[in-house]
């Protein structure tokens, strides 16, 4: 098994997605956000590249959610938050999420045999099932204003140290190394260092330091979004029939 992470959205090729799977992560705060929302009643997630697309779901099962450089959308109910997930009204709901990377980051990764939304909140599970599909496996990190996020990387690093507990002769990139021994270094104060990244630090000056401490737990969900017909909803055995 080959094991390659992309350092963000812009520099994902396409032969890092066909005939793969590919995980991609937005720490803060797509992928967590995504994860959290399933876990709290919403029946999928839908996500789309720009608000106009989004702005195109009409009726009361379609609730908005999404941000652009951190910002909550103009008459969006919902901002990209997974600590909003908690307490919204998703029940029998779709999320139609826009985000200024992560969902790009989706929509970019649509021609892979697979693609799973990973993030610390579920690093285990996803590990788990990218090795079930037994095909080569691209983490792809949304990053941040087309520039490297090291959250992301982190997670990275966290997915792929799992990922290398079942398939110890897999190989993988330099920045996959490099990921892995930096996750071995932060994993024990991560909370801390993704108040210090960046993305973390433009959180906190925007008064959302909870959603930074909540995106820093580590395998609080046992389960991964998968993207089927354009939608993410919850991997299940039905899914695992189909990809056998």
């Amino acid at each position: 098994m080959k094991i390659d992470v992309v350092s963000q959205v812009d520099e994902l090729k396409m032969d890092e997605i066909k005939n793969r799977t590919v995980i991609v992560i937005d720490v803060l705060r797509a992928s967590s956000t995504v994860v959290t929302a399933l876990a709290h009643g919403a029946d999928e997630v839908i996500p789309v590249e720009t608000v106009g697309q989004a702005r195109q779901f009409q009726g009361s099962r379609y609730l908005l959610a999404g941000e652009r450089y951190g910002k909550r959308i103009l008459g969006f109910p919902f901002s990209n938050s997974p600590t909003e997930m908690c307490t919204a009204p998703l029940s029998e709901s779709s999320l139609v999420l826009t985000t200024t990377n992560g969902t790009r980051a989706i929509q970019k990764s649509l021609k892979a045999d697979s693609v799973l939304i990973g993030s610390f909140l579920n690093g285990k599970a996803c590990a788990e099932l990218a090795g079930k599909f037994r095909r080569d496996v691209t983490i792809l990190c949304a990053g941040s204003r087309q520039h490297f996020a090291l959250e992301d990387g982190l997670a990275a690093g966290y997915i792929l140290s799992l990922l290398l507990q079942q398939f110890p002769d897999a190989i993988t990139n330099d920045l996959g190394q490099a990921m892995f021994a930096a996750y071995e270094y932060h994993k024990d104060h991560l909370t801390n260092t993704l108040q210090e990244t960046a993305t973390g630090k433009r959180l906190l000056q925007a008064g959302n330091l909870a959603d930074i401490q909540f995106c820093s737990q580590i395998d609080i969900y046992p389960f991964v979004p998968f993207l089927k017909a354009e939608s993410l909803t919850i991997f299940t055995s039905k899914e695992e029939q189909v990809e056998k």
